[in-house]
């Protein structure tokens, strides 16, 4: 039987990566998906085995985690994250960044450490393009240290998928900030943003810069506009591949890279 494990079950990315998981795996898949917030009690997230409520950080949530065939999985997905974002990645203090990569990264290195897992799979984005340098904050760094901990050798081995923007808790707190921010435009210190919002509503302000991104991707990386469907795609090129190591969805497509995003390249 093959087991898998994924952290932010509810999420975009873990919703992504259980449906591949069945896709490829059928029903001889026996997926453990965590999940934390707002405690709803007989929750069950969908496509899972077993639904895990807690806190990743708990350790009695670990704990829990290796009664499931041991601690034993084929491949765990780390698909939850939290961390300051809506400043520019440059501006991001050290204390938001360790408080970033408290959820963001951190626990990825302790369930390494703690379980019997064959691949580990994280994930990131293109923090590196104009807009993301400018509104991704401390989060852009803990996806750095995501990256670098990628190309690294460890106790399993080490896998991403990279995605262009999609609606997910993260976007939607960087719309909120800016929104928020823009109603005084002279608060936005970058150029590029103040652009989207001068002489404009918030919500004009923010389709603007949502517009800006778009085509920034598809200028960049060929297409733009990622879907849950090209998340899921993504997934199953994940499986396909012999030993993958970055695997980039952007819009409609996907494709392989080895080398990490670095902010000193960029900022």
């Amino acid at each position: 039987m093959n087991n898998f494990l994924v952290i932010g079950g509810t999420g975009v990315m873990g919703t992504a990566a259980i449906k591949a998981v069945r896709k490829k795996f059928g029903d001889t898949a026996n997926i453990v998906a965590n999940w934390y917030g707002k405690e709803e009690p007989s929750f069950s997230i969908k496509g899972a085995n077993e639904t895990l409520f807690g806190d990743i950080n708990d350790s009695q949530v670990i704990e829990k985690i290796k009664t499931f065939s041991d601690g034993q999985f084929d491949a765990l997905f780390y698909a939850t994250a939290l961390g300051e974002v809506g400043v520019p990645i440059s501006e991001a203090t050290p204390e938001s960044i360790a408080l970033s990569n408290r959820l963001s990264f951190d626990p990825i290195l302790k369930l390494e450490s703690e379980l019997d897992v064959k691949i580990i799979v994280a994930y990131s984005t293109f923090y590196v393009i104009r807009h993301q340098l400018a509104t991704y904050g401390a989060m852009g760094h803990s996806k750095e240290a995501i990256e670098k901990w990628v190309v690294e050798k460890g106790k399993a081995r080490h896998a991403c998928i990279r995605a262009g923007l999609f609606e997910s808790q993260s976007s939607r707190g960087i719309k909120l900030l800016l929104r928020k921010t823009a109603k005084n435009p002279d608060n936005l210190k970058d150029p590029l943003l103040r652009s989207y919002f001068e002489g404009r509503s918030s919500k004009e302000g923010i389709q603007k810069f949502e517009e800006g991104i778009f085509k920034e991707e598809k200028e960049t990386y060929g297409d733009c506009r990622t879907t849950a469907e090209g998340l899921y795609r993504a997934h199953l090129e994940l499986f396909e591949s012999k030993e993958p190591v970055f695997v980039n969805v952007c819009g409609q497509r996907i494709w392989h890279s080895e080398a990490p995003l670095l902010l000193k390249d960029y900022l």
